[in-house]
């Protein structure tokens, strides 16, 4: 049997529900779709909006309550699942959800700003993780802006100088108020 994968675009419609589900963290949240139709006179109407319930898991659904706000333009990409069950008044009950395996803001709506997640410092035995190890390499500069010639930092990383890269090799700070002794 294989998943049925799904792609839906649309914008958040509630607060992002983080819960555990053991010791595993889960989130959820819904997703109106309204797509757009051609009307006889050559322009469009709006027509009507589909409600989705989306669940996220473990990492996802702790990134999603940090990063997904009620109104962003979302995509959600993930699995078609059906849940069952008997409700108190011995009727079959069944919901339709989408357990989603990427969210991200649609940007082609408006821009977003990536940070990356911390790594976990410690592996599973004791010892040190390869993740510390890359965390604290990526506290470098991580490339050179074309413009100015300075360093780039990640966020949360290094001060970035404010000068030219001439400016630099020629000891001026690129501060208006700043004397050279």
């Amino acid at each position: 049997m294989s998943d049925v994968q799904v792609m839906l675009y649309g914008y958040v419609g509630q607060d992002v529900s983080l819960k555990q589900a053991g010791s595993v963290d889960v989130a959820s949240f819904r997703v109106g779709t309204t797509p757009r139709i051609r009307d006889g006179q050559g322009g469009y109407r709006n027509g009507e909006t589909v409600w989705t319930s989306v669940t996220c898991w473990r990492h996802l659904a702790r990134n999603v309550k940090e990063s997904v706000h009620v109104g962003d333009p979302v995509v959600v990409l993930g699995r078609a699942r059906t849940e069952r069950w008997v409700a108190p008044d011995g009727e079959q009950r069944e919901r339709q959800f989408v357990e989603a395996t990427t969210v991200c803001h649609d940007l082609a709506k408006g821009t977003s700003v990536f940070r990356k997640s911390p790594r976990n410092p410690r592996a599973q035995d004791g010892h040190t993780a390869l993740g510390a190890v890359l965390d604290e390499a990526e506290q470098g500069p991580v490339g050179i802006d074309p413009v100015t010639g300075e360093p780039l930092y990640p966020a949360g990383g290094a001060e970035r100088t404010t000068g030219r890269a001439g400016d630099l090799e020629s000891g001026a700070s690129g501060d208006p108020d700043h004397r050279a002794a």
